[in-house]
């Protein structure tokens, strides 16, 4: 007589654990790429999931990914010579809306969907609207830049409308998308759906799903 035996589940691990598990391996890797291929092993596909296996590297020693991650956007802008404008003019383009409280950053795509609202990692250190609406536009750029990796494109054009500009200074934020791969043009506007959404209590995190979409496919907003 056969036994039944329950078919094995496979609980998945967490990113700390993974960290932990593959330490030896992880601490080999030299490019981003390497730490993506193991998030999307592991299924870290969503913002949440990913910044904890972010922070778990930054943890352990490992690497500070964010920093890995500009280094390389800043080598790859110098190897291309000064020629981002070109090359992203013949690459996809983006339109984000991006809006902030003093605790929280929204995010919306072009036709005004909500991709991405959460708190700030650290809203001690925002201070005034206008930090907090530079956060937000960071946040928004960061964004623009996965997605541009996501389709494995050298270059792209981010078009982010802020809810407001107060003193701002744009050489920041064109310095920092520039070293994402971006050519960025910033403005702001009176309707702008991230505004409108900016005040919700609830997080919504983005996905790898999300990332496809935030594409502008309008030739007439180039």
């Amino acid at each position: 007589m056969k036994s039944r035996r329950s078919p094995t589940t496979h609980t998945p691990l967490s990113p700390e654990m993974v960290v932990r598990l593959r330490a030896g391996e992880l601490s080999t890797y030299s490019c981003t790429s390497q730490f993506d291929r193991v998030a999307a092993q592991h299924r870290f596909n969503n913002a949440a999931s990913f910044d904890r296996y972010v922070f778990a590297l930054l943890e352990a020693g490992i690497v500070d990914y964010d920093a890995l991650r500009q280094a390389e956007a800043t080598r790859a802008a110098k190897r291309a010579g000064g020629k981002l404008s070109r090359l992203a003019a013949k690459g996809p383009r983006l339109r984000l809306f991006s809006a902030a409280t003093m605790t929280s950053f929204t995010i919306c795509r072009s036709d005004g969907h909500l991709v991405w609202h959460d708190l700030f990692r650290q809203p001690a250190t925002i201070g005034t609207p206008a930090n907090a609406a530079e956060a937000a536009a960071r946040q928004a750029i960061w964004l623009a830049w996965r997605a541009r990796s996501h389709v494995r494109a050298s270059a792209a054009t981010l078009r982010l409308v802020m809810a407001h500009s107060y003193e701002i200074t744009p050489r920041r934020l064109h310095h920092a998308a520039q070293t994402a791969g971006l050519v960025l043009a910033l403005s702001t506007a009176s309707h702008n759906p991230a505004a409108e959404q900016r005040a919700r209590r609830d997080i919504v995190g983005f996905s790898e799903i999300d990332l496809r979409f935030l594409f502008d496919t309008d030739k007439e907003s180039a």
